[in-house]
Order: structure tokens, then sequence, then C-alpha cells
């Protein structure tokens, strides 16, 4: 291995294959004390030792988020070890233990036996979940750790991964003794071959005995004293036939939990008093069935559903909450006669049930149900005080879980509440049509309209969308389409709006609704959905179904994300990358589930994130390893930034979708890597190969003469045009094209418009101008991937929310205690984020005042002066000027009718300007923006610039500041508008610092310098501004009285 690049020391030779040249070693991070296990594949240009490679990685990354499986870190298929090269290499977590074969079981209790047997067809269980079988379950691939009585599975060389379609066909790998017979003789495989392993592994521990033939070995276990229940189940897993074994692994699981309940009685006796009317709910819930009587409900469905339970002790409402297999009961506890009572009794989901058992203890002892007529005639559980104080002794864990919820729902329950505000306001602002008659004829709704409220009825559009108001079962409002707007009819008397119905309308629904006076609307659903995905990511958060390992306390700062070196330094892509630059990548690259990366103005992110990309596509590339990337940012210009040169860059062959309308894509980006582009690229390449194909056929076709294969051809072609029709079906041909794809782009809440892309699971996730998106925002694309990298700057524009749509938002936005990009910068440790601190887009003397005031002086200019100077005469070796209109008496802001700003005489110094650069020659083809913050003074400002001629000849952007976000132009001209009260929005640092730093070569700002100097807030980022211009080089001040300036 080469020291200089190697990650990891070598501290244990742990393993050497006698027959391959595999190797496992125990390693630990250079300079520190964590431990892991590199398994090295020697010789893995060879079919055989490839193919085990990527079995095992495969399987191990699809069971990477699976208990009981050793967690996979990295993979690489270039390594050196003992001067030969070709070595395969995946680092695991170290695990503490021996494996099975190393344990002697005489000294194990019955109980820990089945116990540790449970263990094992959990973790199995896990992996069968994931369409991962095993293949070779043996004692030397199973860990158990006795300290901390954990079961641990390794070795996933010989798994297979159902949802893959192997190529390669190679001998059958087997385990004498272990493997399954249709697994030695390389037949056909289901989940059962683990069963049939699983019988040899288990009756190794009870017969204390080393693994023999099926045969011997159940002859063994039918003359063994075991348990009955026991040995049968053991006999049916060692069968030769697959059928004769277990259906499922669930039919063995509830063996061995029956068992332990069973041992278990020895111990600890727990009695709980249940009365008629909680059987007669499950009833009504259709969760048992009627006939079941209360001797059957106690003693035989409680008892099997409570065999395993987990409790916590609810302090706020005083419950001790007990969560079986399927049901979950709430009870009270009465100390006096120390009996548990149900008080109420429900099904529970899986994904509650889980959260349940994450937050509660195992209840070791049997738990036993009465019927509560018979509580003092019948026996009460002789722990049943033992068990209220193990409720009572986890009040410190319950209070660890409840602030952990509380800090969940202030900061995430208050955007929840902005996201309903803003449904509301969607909902209220549609156009509501107030009828009197109604009928339908000839596939139109014709509706004689009373009133049109929230809009008059003329600013309704040709093809607006219709729907119709009613209510389902649970009083809950639900919408039935009616079709599109067709004609407005106007009568001396009367109106009527004509709707065209669609074919696929419920016409009876609709005919019972309209009828009723349903309420008849625009359909604002479409612009709902954005903040109905927010809510349910927040959900799903909250429920903790998402991909990255403790996502949810790593955002609640419960817990410290974890810091995984690569294998090896990352080799750079990109020429030239800054120190800073590359600690940004590798620490990406080193994070378990999440980075954060700050990128100030012009500080090169979109280089750092096309690295980024570059690396894990290229890794995976050399492991034939096939990642997910999903690209998403506020902006749709961001998103094309990034893909544009992305795939010359890294990979010819990198598949790109890009999600999103072409007219909001740029055309580079829209001819290529939308999915319409796919499509025209797939049939024009099939079309060629079928034309190729077809003449040189048809040639064959005319010597042919026997009849036969005359007819046989002709049915071949049948089949293929046949398989053409379908292939250019277009819901099939998209499912395929998304998911064969390495990089899927859109914007952050946008991507889910594509069907396909809504179930997919992401290996990355980088999000782009993260800190201008709300939290929720962020949650969407968040809880997708397994691997989260946050690329922004909390120092420039915030998320943008409508006031006049929920204040409640607008509020948070503002608000860095809310904002997720904000609140990670600050807790994630220096681990995992990293500020871009070299600029390269403004001369030195603008960087320094950008690095002054807003970044605490801590970015570096890297660009040489020479490359960045203006060449205008006038302003020669200035970059910074400030038009002072401090002692002009025309200077005085206006508001316009809109309540927005303008300020005429700030625009006739920004066109004496231009004017001045015209006739000096010096205007033609510069690049020019000028920024302001108010639209009235905007659209003044264009009709005159327009007016005279001057984007004639130049470049001339004019916009408000925040449309300038993420460009630059050469000269940056800034009018500051406000010369009396306040300076509005512009104490906002994060505005002004995206203003300023638009500019690569001169600044020019245009104002009321005394007014924004001594107005009084402390937000009020203009001092520092002003101080900067008049303590340093190369900045002036000019006076604008009110005269011609030149």
């Amino acid at each position: 291995m080469s020291e200089s690049h190697f990650n990891y020391t070598v501290i244990e030779k742990m393993h050497k294959s006698p027959i391959w040249d595999n190797h496992i070693l125990k390693v630990r991070v250079r300079g520190k004390d964590k431990i892991y296990v590199l398994k090295l594949y020697g010789g893995i240009n060879e079919p055989f030792q490839k193919l085990v490679f990527n079995r095992e990685m495969e399987a191990l990354k699809v069971l990477n988020s699976c208990s009981n499986i050793v967690k996979i870190r990295d993979t690489t298929a270039s390594l050196k070890y003992n001067g030969k090269s070709n070595y395969g290499a995946i680092l695991m977590d170290y695990v503490d233990g021996k494996t099975l074969d190393l344990y002697d079981w005489h000294s194990f209790t019955q109980l820990k036996k089945y116990e540790i047997c449970l263990k094992i067809l959990q973790a199995v269980y896990n992996a069968h979940a994931n369409d991962v079988i095993h293949r070779d379950l043996k004692p030397q691939n199973i860990i158990y750790d006795d300290v901390n009585d954990e079961i641990t599975i390794i070795d996933f060389g010989s798994s297979k991964i159902k949802t893959i379609i192997e190529k390669e066909t190679t001998m059958p790998m087997f385990s004498e003794n272990y493997s399954a017979p249709e697994v030695v003789k390389g037949n056909d495989i289901t989940e059962k071959c683990d069963y049939y392993s699983l019988g040899v592994i288990f009756s190794e521990l009870f017969l204390c005995k080393e693994a023999e033939s099926n045969v011997e070995m159940i002859c063994l276990i039918e003359k063994s004293s075991m348990d009955e229940v026991l040995k049968s189940t053991l006999c049916s897993m060692l069968q030769d036939n697959p059928s004769d074994r277990p259906e499922s692994i669930d039919e063995i699981t509830d063996v061995f939990t029956q068992l332990i309940g069973e041992l278990n009685t020895s111990s600890n006796d727990y009695s709980v008093f249940i009365d008629f009317e909680k059987m007669r709910y499950l009833k009504r819930s259709m969760v048992i069935e009627n006939s079941m009587n209360m001797t059957q409900f106690t003693n035989s469905f409680l008892k099997r559903e409570f065999l395993e339970g987990y409790g916590y002790y609810d302090e706020h409402h005083e419950k001790y909450i007990i969560t079986g297999k399927t049901i979950v009961v709430e009870c009270s506890y009465d100390e006096k006669v120390e009996s548990f009572e149900v008080m109420r009794i429900s099904e529970v989901a899986t994904d509650r049930r889980n959260i349940n058992i994450r937050r509660s203890f195992k209840i070791e002892g049997k738990l036993s149900f009465y019927d509560s007529r018979f509580r003092y005639t019948c026996h009460n559980g002789k722990d049943n005080k033992k068990l209220w104080i193990m409720f009572k002794n986890r009040r410190e864990d319950n209070e660890r879980y409840r602030e952990r919820e509380e800090k969940f729902d202030k900061l995430f329950g208050s955007w929840q509440e902005g996201l309903e505000e803003s449904i509301i306001s969607e909902k209220d602002k549609v156009a509501k049509i107030v009828y009197s008659e109604s009928h339908i004829d000839n596939g139109q709704i014709v509706l004689e309209v009373d009133e049109c409220q929230n809009k008059s009825i003329d600013e309704l559009e040709q093809n607006t969308k219709f729907i119709i108001e009613g209510v389902d079962d649970r009083g809950q409002p639900v919408y039935f389409e009616l079709g599109i707007l067709d004609d407005i009819i106007c009568d001396d008397d009367s109106v009527k709006i004509v709707i065209q119905m669609p074919k696929k309308v419920l016409k009876g629904n609709v005919r019972t609704l309209l009828k009723k006076k349903g309420n008849v609307m625009e359909d604002f659903r479409a612009n709902t959905s954005s903040y109905k995905r927010q809510m349910s990511a927040i959900r799903s958060l909250k429920s903790e179904e998402y991909s990255a390992r403790n996502l949810k306390d790593i955002l609640l700062n419960v817990e410290e994300p974890e810091e995984i070196p690569t294998i090896f330094e990352p080799k750079f892509i990109a020429q030239k990358l800054n120190p800073s630059q590359q600690q940004a990548v590798i620490k990406a690259l080193n994070s378990e589930n999440i980075g954060l990366i700050q990128g100030p103005p012009g500080t090169g992110k979109t280089k750092v994130i096309k690295e980024i990309i570059g690396q894990v596509v290229t890794k995976s590339i050399k492991t034939a390893d096939s990642p997910r990337i999903l690209i998403v940012s506020q902006s749709h210009t961001a998103v094309d930034n990034i893909l544009e040169g992305l795939d010359s860059t890294i990979s010819d062959d990198l598949e790109i979708v890009r999600i999103g309308a072409d007219k909001n894509v740029s055309p580079k980006i829209s001819c290529r890597y939308t999915m319409p582009a796919h499509r025209d690229k797939l049939f024009s390449d099939v079309k060629k190969n079928v034309e190729k194909y077809d003449k040189r056929m048809e040639e064959v076709y005319q010597d042919i003469s026997d009849q036969r294969i005359l007819d046989r051809w002709k049915k071949i072609k049948e089949i293929q045009e046949d398989w053409i029709d379908r292939s250019v079906e277009k819901d099939c041909l998209d499912y395929q094209l998304v998911r064969s794809a390495t990089v899927i782009a859109g914007t952050c809440v946008g991507f889910l418009a594509n069907s396909f892309v809504k179930d997919m699971e992401f290996d990355y996730v980088i999000i782009d101008e993260a800190a201008k998106a709300t939290t929720p925002e962020l949650l969407v694309s968040i809880i997708k991937a397994k691997k989260i990298i946050l690329v922004g700057d909390q120092n420039q524009l915030p998320a943008y929310a409508d006031q006049r749509i929920s204040p409640r938002i607008a509020k948070l936005t503002k608000n860095p205690e809310y904002r997720m990009f904000d609140i990670l910068f600050e807790t994630l440790p220096d681990s995992h984020k990293q500020v871009l601190s070299t600029q390269y887009r403004m001369i030195r003397n603008i960087g320094n005042l950008i690095s002054t005031v807003f970044y605490g002086g801590t970015i570096d200019t890297g660009c040489k002066d020479e490359d960045k100077l203006h060449g205008l005469s006038r302003y020669e070796g200035y970059s910074i000027i400030w038009f002072d209109t401090s002692e002009n008496r025309r200077r005085k802001q206006k508001k316009t009718k809109g309540n927005s700003f303008m300020n005429e005489e700030e625009k006739r110094i920004i066109l004496d300007i231009l004017e001045d650069l015209k006739k000096s020659n010096e205007l033609d083809n510069q690049d020019i923006g000028i920024i302001t913050g108010y639209s009235g003074q905007k659209d003044i400002l264009r009709n005159s610039v327009k007016a005279i001629g001057y984007d004639k000849i130049a470049q001339i952007d004019i916009n408000v500041l925040d449309a300038f976000q993420g460009r630059e132009n050469d000269i940056i001209m800034y009018s500051t508008v406000r010369t009396d009260n306040s300076i509005g929005f512009q104490k906002e640092k994060e505005r002004v610092n995206v203003a300023f730093s638009r500019a690569k070569k001169l600044l020019i700002i245009c104002g009321d310098l005394n007014f924004f100097y001594n107005y009084n807030d402390p937000n009020n980022k203009f001092i520092e501004i002003i101080d900067y211009i008049k303590t340093h080089d190369h900045c002036k001040i000019i006076s604008c009285k009110g005269e011609n300036l030149f």
C-alpha cells in the first residue's frame, strides 16, 4: 500500500485465505484510535475473484442501514499490498466478539441459546427483506459479542441479490455440511437455502456438536431431549427439498419467540387486566374475528401478540405503553393492589412500532392478560411491582426522548404550521363559482353563475381547470375534477360558464355534488403539491423514515455525525484546486452521512461540486458499482451550471437525467439531458440500427426459397415490430431512463414531479444554494439519500417567502434559528464542514471589502489584479467608487403607486456615467450590471437606458438584487434609492453582500452616503462599508451636488 496516500495503518493481520490471495487486516485511521477491518481480494482482474468482490460489495451496500449486519464504509479496486497490484478492498466496521465456531456452547443456558438464535434470525430477516440471500451462512460468518450480547453477520461474498441478474457463470461456491443441497448443485435458490444453513448452525448450538450430514443431524435431533416443537422445526429446516422447509422465516422466529417466553416464566411473571370493550373495539376495527370469545382473546390472541413486549412510560399522559407484535396497549397502574389495566388498545403500524421500540425497554418475562371481570379471583402477577419500577427507572431515557421530540416540534412544528397556512391561502385565493343552476350536456357542464368570488369573471383564462369539493367518510374535503373552462356566455340577464369534461371524469359523483351545490373552484392542487411534499418530508423525518443513518439526531444536534476516511486520499480530477477546495472535497467524501460547504462569492463552489461528483463516479467505474446521485438547487440556473460539461469532465458514458420543463432548462442542457431529449436520441439510435439491420436482412431474404424459413422469418419480424411498439410506450421508457441514470438533477422540490423518482433512494444528494432553500424544501431531498452534501452561503440571500401566502413562513426564513443551513453550520463538527476561503471573481480591493465586512477577513483573493483591471480611463487606479448625493437637494426618494421606491436623481447620475463612457468610446461591449433593491427604480432605469439606446452599445443587465445571486458582471452599479426614514431591507447584510460581490472589476455605488452611514441599526453594514472606502487605497468618494458630474 502506498504510504503517502493510504489513510490507514495496518495493526494486525487477522486472516489469510489458504486457497485464494485474500487477506483480512485490522487497521486504524492514521493519527486516530478508530479501528476498522480491511478485506482484500487478490487478483481482482480474474473473473471469479472479481465476482466474489462485487457480490460482497453490492450486498453490503444494500444492507448498510440494517442492524446486525457488518457495515461497509469504502471500497477500491486498485490497492497494492505486499508488492502486488490489483487487490480489491472493502473497508468495514470492526466488530467485537468471536465467531460462533470459537464458543463452547456447553457453557450457555438454553434460554441464552434461544436468544442468540432469535438475534441471528432477525439479522437474516433484515437481509431477506432487502432481497439479499446470503447463501453461505456458517458459524465462521457470524460474530457473537458476549459482552454486549450482539450478533453480527459478515462475509457476503457468496450472496445473491434477487434484483440483480448476474451475467457471469461460475462453479458453485459452498461450505461443506452448511450449504443447502441446491447451493451445492448450483441450482436455482431462494431464501430457503439460508433456512437450511441456519438449521445446521442451530443444531450445532443445541447438540454442542460440529455439523455432519443433514441425515445424521436429523437423527441426533430426534434422539435428543430438546423441546418437541424445536425438534420439529430444526428437522424441517434440514430437509433436502426446499419445499419441505418452513415457508417463511417468520415461522421459525415465532417458534423461538415462544420458547423464550415459556422459559422466561420461571423468572418474571406479569399480569395485565383487560375488559370486554377492548375486544369489541378490535372486532369493529377488523383486527380480530367476530367469533372470538374473551377467553380466546386473552389466552391465545394476546398471549401470541405479547410473547415479546416492549415498554415505556408516557410521563406527560401518565400511561404505561406496552408494544407487542402488531398491537399496542396503554395501561394504568394501581399501586395499592399492584395491578396493570388496559385503558386503550389499538393496532400499531410497522413504522410506529419501530418508533415505540426505540424508546422502550424489552420486558423480560411472561406477560399474561386476564378478563378484568375476574380481577379478584384470578392470579395477579407476582412481579408487577418490579415491572412498574422498571417503567419508572426508565424516566431518564423517557425524558431524553421527550426533550428530543420537543426540540423537533419546536424547529419543524412552526414550519408545518406555515405550510398548512400556505395551503389554506392558496385555496382561498382561487376563483370560486357560486351558481344557481347546473346541467350536463354532451360532455359539457354548464353553470349559471350568481357570483365569481376572489376574481372577476373576466380574469378567468381559457383552459383554466375546475374542481368540485365533496366530503369523505371522515368528514375531510375531497376534490373531483370537472374539466377545463371552454367558454363564458354573457346574456342580458345571466352569465354562464361552460366546462369541457374529460372522458375520465366520474359523472355520477359530479352530478350528485352539483345537485348539492358543491363548491366549484379553480383547481388549486398543483399550487399546493409543493407544500404537501414538504409536509410529507417533515413527517418522514419525525417517524425516522429516511436513508441517512441517525439523520434526525444529527439535525437536532443530539448526536454528532461520524467521519470515516476513504481508503485512499483522492486523486483530484480538476486542475489547481486550492487547499480549501481540496479539504471540502475530502470532508464530503469522508463524512458518513452529512457534510456542509460554505461557498462565499466567487470561491468556486460549482467547481467543488463537480469534483465531488467526479470522485464518486470515477471510483464507481473502477469498482463496477454504479451510484445514484441527486443534484438539486433552488434555481434551475444553478442546476444547469453544475451539469454543463459534467460528462466530458468525468466520463462520456455518464447517464444524466434533468427533471424539469424545457422552458425552465437552458437550451444546452435541455437538448441533451431532459426526458424528451433522451427519448429522441434513443429512438434515433434504434431507428438507425433497425434500418441498417433491415436492409441487410432484406438482401438475405431475397435469396431464401425455403417457405418454412420464410414463414419463420415473418414470425420473427412480427415479434420485432411488436417489441418496437412496446418500447416506445412513454411510461415504460421513462422508467428505464430514470432508473438507469447515475445523475438525476432538478430543483429542491420539483424533482419529485417525475413519478418514477418518488420512490428512489440515492447514494448521494448534493444541494446547491442550500442556504437559499427553506428547511422543509431541503428535507424533501435530504430524506432521499444515504449521504447529504449541502453547499451554500448563509451570508447571501436567504429563502424567499411570500408574506401574502404565509406570514409565518416569511418570518421563519429571516430567523437563523429555523434555517437548516445556518443551524448545521453552527452545530456540525469541523470534520464535516468547510469554508471555501479563496475567491477568484473580484479584483483584490473589492474582494477585501467583501471579506472584511461580511466574512471577518477570512477570504483571500486568488486572482491577479492585472487580470481584473477595468481599463476605464476616468476611474484608473480605482475599483470601488461611491457617487455621494448627501449634499444634493434633489436626492430625495419617491414612493411609487405599487408601494415601491424610486430615486430620479440617482437615475440621472447613472445615466451621466454611461454617457461619459460613451463619449470616451469606452462603453462599447462593456459587461455592466445595474442593481437596485426596488422594482420602481429598476423600471425607470430600464426605460431610460432602453430609450437612449445604451443597451445596444454595451451588455447592460438591470434588475433587482434578488435576481442577481449566482451572476456576475465586470462592472456593477448599485443604486441605494433610500434617503428618508429607513434604509429598508438594505439593513439585511445578505442582500448587500450579494449586490456588491457581483462586481469583478469595478463597483460603483450611487446614493446618500451620510444617510446610510448615520442610520442607527445594529444590522447596518453600510457603516463598515463606508469606513472601508474611506480608509483604503483604490477607493474613491465623488460628491454629487446636483451639477453636471463631468
